[in-house]
């Protein structure tokens, strides 16, 4: 009896032990999972505020662009001076900004160095990282393969260095408030030939090496020449001289930076291809702000609605660009032709 009843005694006491051991963890598991939560909801906030930041960003980009155009049409000195105002301001915002991206790790150690340069490639045409697409990056890297399996990126930026129009182009983009990364939707719409003419359409033939029909082109300060309905170069036609061509289409893709595409590089490339046709309608059913109209917002509301065509150039662009950042990454001989420009 007193054997049994010390040994009740032990296990009694073991039983509180264990209680309190079990109460303890129990207490510490509860203190993780609800650091965790906190963590988890402060990182969301992190994350929105930063979103909400770069969209701020993205309006002052729409806002500077139409003060932008309306200094130089008055060349008021006004204007011009609350223009440095503003661009210092959007110094200030990239740089809070930057500061969010690191601390939220984002484009950190663990991540591709693809998967990275996709990324800049997308923060520089205006589209904002924290918000990709999921199936984004697979889809450029498909279109990645399609350039691998041809020898048509390596052709084109070849002639372009050979005839001296790398940085003259990115000098008038540049100089038009542009990435001069738009330098490859010229090299889609016609491999640097200048002298190119696309097919007949109802809105006329385009020409040159920013393929301009005849109505953008004259609505541009172009000059048309007399073989405007005829597939063949006319020394007379100013989209064939691409000096003239380069700064037109500076121009216009500004304007539309402006005003349909909302400072989202990505629309203008719709845009360009399309606008007239079918995207614009889709463009201008989202409200008029970068946060609400970019090509995030188009791409998933939108897919089954998008033109192919306009599909495949959007993305044949960006992921040309993406490649001539770093084309070695991707198996390209030759090296980035706006290194010299963007440096």
């Amino acid at each position: 009896m007193l054997v049994r009843k010390a040994y009740a005694e032990v296990r009694q006491k073991n039983h509180k032990q264990w209680l309190s051991i079990v109460g303890i963890l129990v207490i510490a598991l509860g203190s993780v999972l609800a650091y965790a939560i906190i963590q988890r909801r402060a990182v969301a906030r992190q994350r929105a505020t930063a979103e909400s930041l770069f969209y701020s960003i993205r309006s002052l980009d729409v806002d500077v662009a139409g003060f932008e155009k309306i200094a130089l049409e008055t060349n008021s000195y006004s204007l011009k001076e609350r223009l440095k105002t503003y661009q210092e301001k959007r110094r200030g915002m990239e740089k809070r900004y930057d500061q969010y991206l690191k601390d939220l790790r984002v484009g950190d150690a663990g991540m591709t160095p693809r998967k990275k340069l996709i990324m800049r490639v997308a923060r520089i045409f205006g589209e904002c990282e924290l918000t990709i697409p999921p199936f984004f990056e697979a889809e450029v890297e498909k279109y990645i393969d399609k350039w691998k399996s041809t020898r048509r990126l390596e052709i084109a930026i070849k002639t372009a260095k050979a005839k001296g129009y790398v940085e003259p182009i990115a000098r008038d983009l540049l100089a038009g408030g542009l990435p001069p990364q738009f330098f490859y939707l010229a090299l889609q719409e016609s491999n640097f030939d200048e002298y190119v003419s696309g097919p007949e359409t109802r809105l006329g033939i385009a020409k040159g090496m920013w393929q301009f029909i005849p109505s953008t082109a004259a609505s541009y300060g172009m000059k048309v020449g007399p073989l405007v309905n005829l597939r063949r170069p006319d020394p007379a036609d100013d989209r064939h001289h691409w000096e003239i061509a380069t700064k037109a289409a500076a121009r216009y893709m500004k304007d539309l930076y402006a005003t349909d595409a909302q400072a989202s590089g990505l629309l203008i490339m719709a845009c360009y291809n399309w606008g007239e046709g079918r995207v614009l309608p889709l463009i201008r059913s989202l409200p008029q702000n970068p946060s609400d109209r970019n090509f995030w917002k188009v791409l998933t509301r939108y897919r089954e609605k998008i033109p192919a065509e306009t599909y495949d150039y959007v993305f044949s662009i960006f992921s040309a660009a993406v490649i001539g950042e770093d084309p070695k990454l991707f198996g390209f001989s030759f090296d980035n032709p706006l290194a010299a420009v963007t440096e």
